[in-house]
């Protein structure tokens, strides 16, 4: 049976020889966090720590009073075997009808995304894949994320403004495959207790896709007038969609001439 967040604050206190004041978290990101205060100690802790047993209780005494190595390993162990729950903890609640649709003006995201997953991942992974729902009617965008993973939904949602005209294709792909990318290579926890989604390995499987480079060059160069444009401003030029892309089925088949080698 899970321990009462005042039950976990009193052992806390005892343990650390200091008032504790404690307070319980759904975060994905910051997990565990304490700092000192005048009167004591400030921790916040996921909701799931509710569910350990007494060493992990002590391991957690010892990571807020004087962090040792043992209690960072025993901490990190207990997200680790936890990760779907802390990946996905902002969506609890009853679940809902997930609404949308892959199909879009320009692009259809279930069909890049099946030879994406054939090419790059051997059709291992599982998904569902849409595009993401605009903000209402007169609210402006100022930072934009392309694409999202929601582990618990199994869905990857892609920015409509990746469907407007001006976009080339290898760049929705990229997205595509970067979201992919977390679905291969899951979240890890670190020693202080912080969830890191980029991590090398994933950094390293996002580079092998053939056109990272060529993506990152537009993302650099298009992404400000591209959210200019979404947000009414003046469209993209022709000059934006700079060419074909390899994994294009709604293209044809690929361009020969190949630059790329698929692996």
């Amino acid at each position: 049976m899970p321990m009462h967040a005042e039950d976990l604050r009193r052992f806390l206190s005892e343990a650390t020889g200091k008032p504790v004041d404690l307070k319980m978290n759904n975060n994905t990101h910051s997990l565990v966090s304490a700092r000192p205060t005048p009167f004591g100690i400030r921790v916040s802790l996921h909701r799931m720590f509710l569910e350990g047993e007494a060493p992990l209780f002590q391991a957690l005494a010892r990571f807020i009073h004087r962090p040792t190595p043992e209690a960072r390993a025993a901490i990190r162990e207990f997200i680790a075997l936890r990760h779907e729950r802390i990946t996905e903890a902002r969506a609890a609640g009853p679940s809902r009808a997930i609404r949308g649709t892959a199909r879009g003006r320009r692009f259809n995201l279930e069909e890049r995304a099946a030879i994406i997953n054939r090419r790059h991942f051997g059709g291992a992974l599982q998904y569902r894949i849409i595009w993401g729902r605009p903000l209402r009617a007169g609210r402006r965008q100022h930072h934009v994320t392309l694409g999202t993973w929601n582990l618990r939904q199994r869905i990857i949602r892609i920015h409509p403004m990746l469907d407007m005209p001006g976009v080339p294709s290898y760049m929705v792909d990229f997205v595509i495959y970067h979201e992919m990318c977390h679905i291969a290579v899951p979240s890890q926890a670190s020693d202080t207790g912080r969830m890191h989604h980029h991590t090398p390995e994933f950094r390293a499987l996002e580079r092998r896709y053939p056109l990272f480079t060529r993506a990152m060059a537009w993302e650099k160069r298009w992404i400000s007038p591209m959210i200019a444009a979404w947000n009414g401003g003046p469209p993209l030029p022709t000059s934006a969609d700079d060419g074909g892309n390899p994994e294009t089925p709604s293209g044809g088949p690929p361009e020969s001439g190949g630059q790329l080698t698929l692996f």
